[in-house]
């Protein structure tokens, strides 16, 4: 159900721009997706337009006492008030594109007053719906408006709207357009014409409201929401219909939007998974208290809610599909952008599973794509890589929002087509030893495939080398699970030494979402337990311990060629890392000198018996 009732949160945010922008403005895109769709009652990114070209704008905008800068080419111009740090405005002029050469950027730009150009121009329907307010400057009141109206759904708001064009919603005080005649009679050069909009009013055979507070608490009386203001939502792309329908659309032609900007086919993409996600963190807030009450009630017949999550339209996702290879034009620090915006936060195994539907994901991510159908033992587990890989994401996501950490997670198992192939060749036990030994081991060479794809993309050398180290060690807390419980400190102990305690426990996280992705009851993948010690040793020795390193030791390379009078030799080193290795099992116990010598010296002797014997 949509929340047209919501548009009324936007009013305070078109009356702080009026007073900047001396022009009448018109919200437009996310800001008002979100508040049809109840995800958010306060958006904090607001886009907005107006009609005049940049240089009458640049004599008709205040920027006094706010925060601003604006880029060139389309001259968008975003002002952040004060003592706000989270939510910005931007305005981009109403206009028209042309000539879009190269499959991204347009050749001509003509700035516009003319609403319904501008809204060809845009790429999906989402971004094509305006919203706009106004105190109303005569003193004639409303008083045609009837005090029992009928109350009507989303399904009967799309049936008045295809007859009529228009429906006038008499509790909020909004009129919905969706015909360019009416729009532009009561927006003529995009400035508002208060007797178009009342005559339009007027002539409307019934009058409706939406308002469910009316029909529950009152079916005779309705609560008029201030009566002096205007509302207006401009829809000349039929926005609307995909929003009750869940079904997106691009403007107009799907084939020509993705030409003009073959980018649009990744955002695309990410714009169902955040409509998506954003859908269901709702349904989850909403029903987490309902469904406390369904379990205590099972006997009765009540069930939870149902979402309903958006889809393309079938002529979109055809579209998506066949010009999947007009990602070749795109220049790749865009396309990386668009993936780490997917991986900085919603939900990530929903994006790829999209890109995996629409094709691009032999494009973006070829070594992951090849992964797919490549069967794996069942003693370790249940499904094929790609599976597994893509469950390992999903739950990884859930406990950690590093975009590196899920990155590397995508790519923790693509040398596994190899290791298999190799494997399948190697007939004795010896070989098949070497094989996950060697560089043939996954955790040795998915590295290297990764190296290959995300340096394809301009991911930078600070970024791969840190999604390397991840897919390289993801098998490291894992082997410290094998060894005895009484050397899990030490060994923890070691490996914070050697990294960072992010590092470490992304780590840990990066293991414990391999374990579920293997979802096989063989390996008792469910039991988190011991790794979840292991998190826990972790967490208690950062705060008493901090990080401990070599510099830390009560000794050093200089005490030690002077107490066994040595001169500079590789055996100098030795015994340093022989002590902090001894030392990291009771650091409080065992970081002193003469505790240290003792031991070295005992080292020595065993050293020089064993090359005796």
């Amino acid at each position: 159900m949509i929340n047209l009732l919501a548009l009324k949160h936007l009013d305070c945010h078109q009356k702080f721009l009026q007073r900047r922008v001396k022009s009448d403005i018109f919200l437009v895109g996310w800001c008002v997706r979100d508040l049809l769709l109840g995800i958010t009652d306060d958006p904090l990114d607001i886009d907005f337009t107006c009609a005049w070209t940049p240089e009458e704008l640049d004599k008709l905008i205040n920027t006094e006492w706010l925060s601003h800068f604006k880029t060139d080419k389309f001259w968008t111009i975003t002002l952040i008030p004060p003592k706000e740090k989270e939510r910005s405005y931007q305005l981009t002029p109403l206009r028209t594109e042309w000539n879009y050469w190269d499959f991204r950027h347009p050749g001509e730009i003509n700035w516009s007053n003319d609403i319904i150009l501008d809204s060809k121009r845009r790429d999906f329907s989402i971004n094509a719906m305006y919203y706009f307010s106004v105190k109303q400057k005569t003193k004639k009141s409303l008083d045609f408006v009837k005090d029992c109206p009928k109350i009507i759904s989303d399904d009967d708001v799309l049936k008045i709207l295809k007859k009529e064009w228009y429906c006038y919603l008499s509790d909020i005080n909004l009129l919905i357009l969706c015909d360019s005649q009416f729009i532009n009679q009561i927006f003529p050069n995009a400035e508002f014409d208060e007797y178009a909009f009342r005559y339009l009013i007027e002539t409307q055979s019934e009058c409706y409201c939406v308002n469910s507070v009316c029909e529950e608490k009152n079916k005779d009386r309705f609560i008029r929401s201030e009566s002096q203001l205007f509302r207006i939502l401009i829809d000349p792309t039929w926005w609307i219909e995909s929003l009750i329908s869940r079904k997106l659309v691009t403007v107009w032609d799907p084939d020509q939007r993705f030409w003009e900007d073959a980018l649009r086919l990744i955002r695309w993409i990410r714009l169902v998974n955040i409509c998506n996600y954003q859908l269901l963190q709702l349904w989850l807030q909403k029903n987490t208290k309902n469904k406390k009450w369904i379990d205590k009630n099972k006997d009765r017949d009540v069930t939870l809610d149902k979402v309903q999550l958006f889809d393309f339209a079938s002529e979109t996702r055809d579209s998506i599909k066949r010009n999947a290879n007009l990602l070749s034009h795109v220049a790749k620090e865009r396309i990386k952008e668009e993936l780490c915006k997917a991986f900085q936060k919603w939900d990530p195994f929903g994006f790829i599973v999209l890109l995996d539907a629409s094709g691009m994901l032999p494009i973006l991510f070829p070594a992951l794509a090849k992964t797919k159908f490549v069967d794996q033992p069942i003693r370790y587990h249940a499904f094929d890589v790609y599976t597994h890989i893509i469950s390992s994401l999903k739950f990884v996501q859930q406990i950690n929002s590093d975009y590196l950490v899920r990155f590397a997670v995508l790519y923790h198992d693509v040398w596994k087509v190899q290791q298999y192939a190799e494997y399948e060749k190697a007939k004795t036990k010896e070989e098949k030893q070497i094989i996950f030994s060697g560089p043939y081991n996954h955790r040795e060479s998915s590295p290297v495939l990764m190296r290959e794809d995300f340096s394809a993309l301009w991911f930078s050398k600070k970024e791969i080398e840190v999604m390397e180290r991840y897919i390289h060690e993801h098998h490291t807390p894992g082997e410290i699970l094998k060894a005895h419980p009484n050397n899990w400190v030490k060994k923890i102990r070691k490996l914070f030494s050697e990294k960072w305690f992010d590092m470490v426990n992304n780590l840990f996280d990066i293991n414990i979402a391999d374990r579920v992705g293997q979802a096989n009851p063989l390996q008792n993948s469910s039991d988190l337990s011991d790794s979840l010690y292991l998190k826990e040793l972790l967490n208690k020795l950062n705060d008493q311990e901090w990080q401990f390193e070599m510099r830390d030791l009560a000794v050093n390379w200089e005490k030690i060629m002077k107490h066994f009078q040595l001169s500079p030799c590789p055996l100098v080193g030795d015994l340093l890392r022989q002590a902090f290795d001894w030392v990291l099992t009771d650091i409080s116990g065992r970081n002193k000198e003469k505790e240290i010598y003792t031991y070295l010296e005992n080292y020595l002797k065993n050293k020089n018996f064993q090359k005796t014997i």
